[in-house]
C-alpha cells in the first residue's frame, strides 16, 4: 500500500508528531511522547515496521540549530542526527530542519482556503513569503522566490531589538531590565524581541508592566490567563499588556517585511495566532503599516493569518518533495 512513502515529523519537547506521506498527501499522523533519543528513534523504527517497507525519505523538523547534518532540539534536550534517522527507518534521504524552516515552508502550497485575509489580495499570490510566529518563541521564516521555486532563508528573527513605542512605555522596559537583564542590548532599553512578544515573553511582559504600574506583590501568570483577562478586560495591567503585544508584534512584522519584501504575502501562525484571533485586528494592522515614508508600501502588502492544521508537517512535507525533486 506504501510502497513509495515519505515520512515527516514534527519534534516538541514534550510530543512529537509523526506523518506518513504517500503520493504528496498526508496519509496518516500519529503522536508520540518525545522522550529520549532512544525512544525518539523507536518510535521512528517501528512506524517503518508497521508499515513494512522503506521510506523513500525523512524529514525531521524540530526547534534548535542545525550543523553538519545534525539539529539540536533545545526543547527536547538532545541531538538527533540524519545519520541516526536513516539507521532506524532504511531511508536513502534524511533530512533534519529547524521549525521556523518547516513553518516557512508550510505556506509553500497556501491556498485561500487556508488564510484569514488581514489585507490584500484573497489569495497569496506567488512570491517571496514571510512567516511569523509567536508561539512557545518567536520564530520568524522566510520562504524565498527566485528561478520559478522556493527556497528557504533561516535566521533568529525572533531575536532582533525591540524598543519602546511610545513614552508610556519606557517605565515598562526599564522594569523587564530587573527580570531579564540578560536579554538586553548593552545598557540601551532595547530587548530581544521574543522576551515579549511569545508565549514564554508574556508573562514576562505583564510583570514588567506590573511593576511600571506600581505593584509591589506580582505573582507568574502564564501567557493563556493574561489574555483571557485582557479580553475579559477584567485586569487593567492585562489590557496593557495585550496591547503592547499585538502592536510591538505589528511593527515588528512591518520591519522584516520591508527588508525582505514578501511579495506574496506575510503570515502570522501558530497556536497563539489560532487560539487568539481577537488580538490581530485593527491595533495590529495599524502597527504593521505604521512605517514614516514607507507606509505605503507596508499597506500595499498581503497580511495574512495561516488557519493550516498541522502547518509543522505540512511544512516538512513540503520541504521533503522540494529536496527530492532537486
Amino acid at each position: 500500500m506504501h510502497e513509495h512513502w515519505n515520512l515527516v515529523a514534527d519534534i516538541g519537547g514534550t510530543n512529537t508528531r509523526l506523518g506518513v506521506i504517500s503520493d504528496g498527501k498526508l496519509a496518516d499522523l500519529r503522536k508520540y511522547p518525545t522522550g529520549t533519543l532512544p525512544e525518539l528513534l523507536e518510535a521512528f523504527h517501528n512506524l517503518r515496521d508497521e508499515i513494512g517497507t522503506d521510506p523513500r525519505a525523512v524529514v525531521a523538523a524540530g526547534a534548535g540549530p542545525v550543523k553538519d547534518g545534525t539539529i539540536r532540539l533545545t526543547n527536547a534536550h538532545l541531538d538527533l542526527s540524519e545519520r541516526d534517522i536513516g539507521k532506524a527507518t532504511g531511508a536513502q534521504h534524511t533530512f533534519v530542519i529547524n521549525d521556523f524552516t518547516a513553518a516557512a515552508w508550510s505556506v509553500a502550497e497556501i491556498s485561500a482556503d487556508d488564510v484569514e485575509v488581514l489585507q490584500g489580495a484573497e489569495t497569496p499570490p506567488t512570491g517571496t513569503r514571510l512567516v511569523v510566529g509567536p508561539g512557545t518563541g518567536l520564530g520568524v521564516g522566510a520562504l524565498l522566490y527566485s528561478e520559478g521555486r522556493f527556497h528557504t532563508a533561516s535566521g533568529e528573527g525572533g531575536h532582533v531589538g525591540l524598543a519602546p513605542r511610545h513614552s508610556d512605555e519606557v517605565e515598562v522596559f526599564k522594569a523587564a531590565r530587573q527580570i531579564a537583564p540578560e536579554c538586553f542590548f548593552d545598557d540601551s532599553l532595547v530587548l530581544e524581541a521574543e522576551m515579549f512578544l511569545s508565549g514564554t515573553g508574556l508573562p514576562i511582559l505583564y510583570q514588567a508592566a506590573c511593576m511600571a504600574a506600581g505593584h509591589t506583590d506580582v505573582s507568574t501568570r502564564n501567557a493563556k490567563d493574561i489574555l483571557e483577562d485582557a479580553l475579559a478586560e477584567s485586569d487593567p495591567v492585562a489590557v496593557k499588556t495585550a496591547h503592547m503585544f499585538t502592536t510591538h508584534l505589528g511593527a515588528l512584522m512591518g520591519d522584516l517585511a520591508v527588508a525582505f519584501i514578501p511579495t506574496g504575502g506575510v503570515f502570522l501562525v501558530g497556536g497563539v495566532a489560532e487560539k487568539n484571533r481577537w488580538l490581530f485586528k485593527d491595533d495590529f494592522r495599524d502597527a504593521f503599516n505604521a512605517g514614516g515614508r514607507f507606509s505605503d508600501l507596508r499597506r500595499s502588502m498581503n497580511l495574512y493569518v495561516s488557519e493550516q492544521d498541522e502547518f509543522g508537517i505540512v511544512g516538512a512535507n513540503n520541504f521533503c518533495k522540494s529536496a527530492l525533486a532537486r
